[in-house]
């Protein structure tokens, strides 16, 4: 059988993670909001996470669309003014120099240093909401690609969650969440080392030219990884 992946794009609702750790309380710190506005006047909504002052990394088929991209945190807008990263990887990072963003920059942790098993947090602002929310699970396995390990993870996110944060107990970002599957439901954030380097690669023009290449996750059934087909068993997942 075929393994349909589609965007984050179904509406839910779920309790934020209730305490009383200041540690905890600022997982979502770093996250904001993404406004993608087409040229028909169609918008996306998604999340991001402040690497820097001037930059947010994001996924970007959030912004694949869009003629003009905000991002929003508060009462606070900066417009994007230029974005870098792969397409392929599902990694962008945009810029709103020489603008500042009022909030602080991530720590990210190599994901080749999880384990299955280990403790995660997700932060994004699910369902298109407009505060963040934080919901708890683990790393359910872990799929070694391209230089890092695709995360499969049992937090929850859905629409308005792409681009948004999975991190650890400390409060570092190890993958930025981007789709999950129509089948059976599963989540996935692509690796952290995706989102450093993406502030290294090309520019990319949005919107995107239709010949533009597409995600990995977003190819025909034998174009994309094996781990993505529903018949395949890691050898990290958690019973």
């Amino acid at each position: 059988m075929r393994l349909a992946l589609l965007l984050v794009c179904l509406a839910a609702a779920w309790p934020s993670y209730a305490s009383a750790d200041p540690v905890r309380d600022s997982f979502a710190e770093s996250v904001v909001r993404i406004r993608a506005v087409a040229v028909d006047g169609s918008l996306r909504l998604g999340s991001g996470i402040v690497l820097a002052a001037d930059e947010v990394a994001t996924a970007c088929h959030v912004t694949r669309n869009a003629a003009s991209i905000q991002i929003v945190r508060g009462a606070n807008r900066w417009t994007a003014r230029s974005q870098t990263g792969s397409v392929v990887r599902d990694v962008c990072v945009l810029s709103v120099a020489p603008a500042q963003i009022d909030a602080p920059a991530v720590r990210l942790r190599d994901s080749r240093e999880l384990q299955a098993g280990d403790r995660v947090f997700a932060a994004s602002f699910a369902g298109g909401r407009r505060t963040p929310l934080v919901t708890p699970g683990i790393v359910q396995a872990l799929y070694g690609y391209d230089g890092g390990n695709v995360i499969l993870t049992t937090a929850m996110f859905d629409f308005g969650s792409s681009g948004g944060a999975l991190l650890d107990d400390d409060g570092r970002v190890v993958g930025l969440l981007a789709f999950k599957s129509g089948v059976d439901d599963r989540r996935f954030a692509v690796p952290s080392e995706w989102i450093h380097s993406a502030t290294r690669e090309a520019h990319v023009a949005f919107p995107l030219e239709p010949s533009s290449p597409i995600a990995f996750w977003e190819r025909s059934l034998f174009g994309r990884p094996a781990f993505l087909d529903i018949r395949s068993q890691a050898t990290s997942r958690v019973p």
